[in-house]
């Protein structure tokens, strides 16, 4: 079974387009109602198209880094799982991180062709992970936010501080992933390499949005950087792996 698995086969392609035809059709479903629920409460209709066209434009930057986390998942993956996976639910950070740890805990990397067994695994651990959040949110996310927010009332400062603390302390566990093999040099080396090249472009990013008002960067910065980075990759490579 394993010999003539293909993480490409047919059979895949068709069970992750029926879930993401889906949940595309429950977009189409609550797009309807949103608009015919909006007419009824006075909104034009010209104004809604506008409305529309705007969110057309903004979405085409996270489509971009969909695509991009797709690409990058899929010399191993495949492009059924990460279709599926970052179509529905599901972010390159998180994809990329739960399928190396299950990975590296079969004695295998995303760098190796994998079996039947492996890529099932790889899979279940991805989805599970992910679910939990789904699970969580609900019952947690409004009593942590509700009490972030007191904080931030009785001391916005410290309030800042509570919540910069928190962001920091979800970048430094991707950025310790990045450089947990950089003494071994070669591919861990080039890890951190592109990782300084994307932090470097995302400063250049942030100073230009507001030296010169570039208000689009806002939304096109982290894809600008993922292609650049991944693309300085290739010398990286070719030069330390």
């Amino acid at each position: 079974m394993n010999r003539t698995f293909s993480v490409n086969h047919p059979l895949l392609f068709i069970l992750a387009g029926v879930a993401v035809v889906a949940v595309a059709l429950q977009s189409v479903i609550f797009l309807r109602k949103a608009w015919k629920r909006a007419l009824e409460l006075g909104f034009s209709q010209e104004k809604l198209k506008k409305l529309a066209v705007s969110s057309a434009v903004f979405s085409i930057a996270p489509a971009i880094a969909v695509g991009i986390g797709v690409i990058t998942l899929s010399g191993t993956l495949g492009l059924p799982l990460p279709w599926l996976r970052l179509s529905v639910v599901g972010a390159i950070m998180y994809e990329l991180t739960a399928a190396e740890t299950a990975a590296s805990a079969l004695g295998t990397s995303l760098s190796s062709t994998l079996s039947a067994t492996e890529f099932s695994t790889i899979a279940w651990t991805m989805t599970i992970g992910i679910t939990t959040g789904l699970i969580l949110i609900p019952l947690f996310c409004e009593k942590t936010t509700n009490g972030i927010s007191k904080i931030g009332m009785k001391d916005r400062k410290w309030g800042e501080h509570f919540t910069n603390a928190l962001f920091f302390a979800l970048i430094a566990t991707f950025v310790g992933n990045g450089l947990a093999d950089v003494t071994k040099g070669g591919a861990g080396l080039v890890s951190a390499l592109v990782l300084l090249v994307s932090a470097l472009l995302m400063v250049l990013c942030g100073l230009l949005r507001n030296k010169l008002g570039w208000k689009w960067l806002n939304d096109y910065a982290i894809p600008i950087c993922m292609v650049i980075s991944m693309a300085a990759a290739i010398p990286f490579t070719a030069w330390l792996a």
